[in-house]
């Protein structure tokens, strides 16, 4: 009777050498892994220059906003008889909004410094932005001429304009500019930070109207 050898698969299994391979290349591969996912974001969290790309991206930055009431005199003065007969005078009750904030498109590379998680910037200084009446608030209170006068056409225009001046001034003094730089620093700080820093300095210089 012939005998039936056992089916015995020829099939070798892997030596230390290929094991190996196999423990490097995986090794290899988790290196990759980690450089891609964790060591790139922590570079974007070393460098300034995605900060510098937020605050230029603000260009006009508001931080600070005054609501002024001025009364404006304006016209030709003189004494009560030249008002009588030439006087062109106007009251002005004016209502306005003052602004002052920061250009931050004049930020540079140099305007901040990056050391590990610690960050320093340095703005330009607070100015007015802007200084615009309210129209509808805005008004004539009272108008007088002369009885020999047929009055400037361009005293309410003029006028408009002195109360621009005045409301900017009256701004200035009450402290605006340092309002700006004092929310400034508050709210930059606590954008910075949403970037991973934990210590954040603001440089800010003097500003003037």
């Amino acid at each position: 009777m012939e005998e039936v050898a056992p089916n015995v698969s020829t099939k070798k299994s892997p030596g230390l050498f290929q094991l190996l391979i196999i423990l490097i290349l995986s090794l290899i591969l988790c290196v990759g892994i980690y450089f891609l996912l964790f060591r790139k974001a922590d570079d974007i969290i070393r460098s300034g220059d995605p900060i510098i790309t937020q605050l230029k991206e603000m260009k006009r930055y508001e931080t600070s906003a005054y609501t002024i009431e001025q009364i404006i005199d304006a016209g030709k003065e003189g004494n009560t008889f030249q008002d009588i007969l030439f006087g062109d005078k106007i009251l002005l009750i004016a209502h306005g909004e003052v602004i002052a904030g920061f250009d931050m498109s004049t930020l540079t590379e140099e305007s901040i410094s990056v050391s590990d998680k610690t960050v320093t910037v340095t703005l330009p200084a607070p100015k007015i932005l802007l200084t615009r009446l309210d129209n509808e608030k805005t008004r004539v209170y009272d108008r007088k001429q002369g009885l020999l006068t047929q009055g400037n056409k361009d005293l309410e225009s003029e006028a408009r304009r002195s109360a621009e001046t005045a409301i900017t001034k009256a701004a200035c003094d009450g402290g605006i500019l340092e309002s700006a730089s004092t929310n400034a620093k508050n709210q930059l700080t606590a954008l910075i930070k949403a970037f991973g820093f934990t210590e954040v300095t603001i440089i800010i210089p003097r500003g003037s109207c």
